[in-house]
């Protein structure tokens, strides 16, 4: 497993949709949290897989035997949304990259949970999770495994870590190797791109691109994102303007 950890609010979820997007979200499987705003402060969190499902899995209002801090935990939704959208990534074999966000306090108290996540570390799957940086016995057993490989983000390297991790995870697929260098190229030549009200114009090494960003979703004209849901133009538009 590829693990980022950090402190909180250091960009770690934010970090794993642009690996999503720059994998290629059709070649994902898996589940990501984010926080439920309310009156502009954060009231619980949400869980959404990436086949289109979502579940609230804490609240400040909801009641449960499980508590972190101020929030209640709904564990049965969280154990039927999330366990089975791991199963089912795990069995498709179109699926290359299973995401996990996150291996934290809230879903650790699903014992259902952990002993997917140890049979994981023996999957053929690639498999990248974000996991706080908390400890206790279990938490420092499982980051330690020897099957693991573990990433820091901090806010000096947050920007560069989505792409060390996608090269890492495709180190053996050269044409792939190959579009992220040049998205690491276009996105320093400002002058490739226009924006436009629904679209970006990219004008590229071999023609012009388009790119559209709908649903969470981005798309692109090229052939190459019809064949794995990303390329490098979508790569470097990441790489410039941010998720």
């Amino acid at each position: 497993m590829y693990l980022i950890t950090g402190k909180p609010n250091t960009g770690k979820s934010t970090a794993i949709r642009k690996i999503i997007h720059m994998l290629g979200k059709g070649r994902c499987g898996g589940f990501f949290t984010e926080e439920i705003i309310e009156n502009g402060e954060r009231a619980g969190f949400i869980t959404r897989t990436l086949s289109g499902k979502e579940r609230i899995l804490a609240h400040k209002k909801l009641v449960s035997d499980f508590m972190v801090e101020d929030f209640g935990v709904d564990l049965e939704d969280f154990e039927e949304l999330c366990l089975e959208e791991i199963d089912r990534a795990v069995s498709d074999d179109n699926i290359k990259f299973i995401i996990i966000d996150e291996i934290g306090p809230m879903q650790l108290h699903s014992a259902k949970y952990r002993k997917l996540l140890e049979e994981l570390l023996e999957s053929n799957k690639k498999i990248i999770a974000t996991v706080c940086i908390w400890h206790t016995e279990w938490l420092d057993r499982f980051r330690n495994d020897e099957n693991n490989i573990l990433y820091e983000i901090t806010e000096d390297n947050r920007d560069e870590l989505p792409l060390s991790i996608i090269t890492e995870v495709n180190r053996n697929d050269e044409l792939f190797l190959s579009k992220v260098e040049l998205a690491k190229k276009y996105c320093k030549e400002p002058e490739r791109y226009s924006y436009e009200e629904n679209e970006v114009i990219m004008r590229s090494t071999h023609d012009v691109r388009r790119i559209t960003r709908t649903n969470g979703s981005y798309h692109c004209s090229c052939d190459y994102y019809k064949q794995t849901g990303t390329c490098s133009h979508i790569m470097s538009l990441i790489l410039k303007d941010g998720f």
